[in-house]
């Protein structure tokens, strides 16, 4: 009753209103609504915080004040390759018409786990313009999290295989599914220690060599931890290297002096669940899908207001490579 009175006020106000008035009224009430999203002047607040120490275009750290674009962005000019850029370039906003709030609720929608359709709904966008923006946000998040923490004491480790698929493109004589180890399935390299820091990354296809394990783990697991896994081939050179204390679990048992497998084997679980919500993830964009799942395991409380105000700035203030000319409309490339 209240949303239609509300509606009623606004329309009665839109048609007795000049062309002018409209504009004012519209812009006064897109005012309003990031206020009340956010408490406070977002796009003001993201463009003090944002670090102008260095050019985003050639990195030199020679840079004046250079005016302020047509949103009151500060602007600056790097003195070494001459080009201009404001407070925003490289951002996700810089790359958009679209007002700072319906990125808000895009990111919002996106951690909620809501559909590409459902994103696109809650914020007014196609439902291609929504697949490109989750990448965008997805390859940010994959940057944010790809530096994993230290990991200490008792730590479990074991890999976690998934089906390498290419939705939307043509395979001639297409193979079966096989059970196992093989080709057709990415390693993701997974590690938990007993403080429930994690250390997960997506690496090659087939069986994992211990000199790619070595390169993920080498700054991860000090000497002075003891490893906990299975007997798999690769691990007996990587133990070596690590110089750790290794608990072996045999084939076919499920636990020695102890010690099981079942921390994590739960963490794969977990990342299960979550991968099971996108089915048909391109085995392109799996490092940036497990970048969201590091992330809201690293924010798990991201619903609460405060924390996904961090969140949003943190996303928004950081670089995207990533353009509308860097993906195909066409609709067989449409994939997850």
């Amino acid at each position: 009753m209240e949303d239609k009175m509300f509606n009623d006020i606004i329309d009665s106000i839109i048609n007795n209103a000049s062309d002018d008035e409209i504009e004012i009224i519209r812009e006064k009430l897109n005012n309003h609504l990031i206020n009340h999203i956010y408490d406070t002047n977002i796009h003001e607040e993201l463009s003090n915080n944002y670090d102008s120490s260095f050019c985003p275009h050639c990195q030199n750290k020679h840079i004046i004040k250079y005016g302020k674009d047509n949103k009151g962005n500060q602007r600056y000019l790097c003195k070494e390759c001459l080009k201009t850029f404001s407070s925003i370039t490289g951002s996700l906003l810089s790359y958009t018409k679209k007002q700072p709030y319906q990125w808000f609720e895009y990111i919002q929608s996106l951690f909620n786990g809501d559909t590409l359709a459902r994103s696109a709904a809650i914020v007014g966008i196609s439902e291609q313009t929504s697949l490109v923006w989750r990448h965008k946000i997805l390859s940010i998040l994959a940057t944010l999290t790809d530096d994993d923490p230290v990991l200490s004491d008792t730590v479990y480790l074991d890999e976690k295989l998934n089906v390498v698929s290419h939705p939307g493109k043509h395979i001639e004589n297409k193979e079966k599914v096989k059970r196992g180890m093989s080709h057709q399935k990415r390693n993701i390299v997974c590690a938990i220690d007993q403080h429930n820091n994690k250390v997960i990354q997506v690496s090659e296809t087939g069986r994992i060599h211990s000199k790619e394990l070595y390169k993920i783990y080498k700054d991860k697991i000090p000497s002075t931890c003891q490893v906990v896994s299975d007997s798999l081939r690769s691990y007996h050179k990587l133990m070596k290297d690590l110089k750790v204390k290794w608990v072996k679990i045999p084939s076919g048992k499920k636990e020695k002096d102890g010690y099981t497998l079942k921390k994590i084997n739960d963490l794969h679980s977990s990342i299960d669940l979550f991968l099971y919500k996108y089915r048909g993830i391109s085995d392109k964009y799996l490092r940036n899908y497990m970048g969201l799942y590091k992330y809201k395991d690293q924010h798990n409380k991201y619903y609460q207001k405060k924390v996904f105000l961090h969140i949003f700035k943190e996303i928004i203030n950081s670089l995207c490579a990533l353009k509308f000319s860097d993906f195909k409309y066409d609709s067989k490339f449409f994939a997850i």
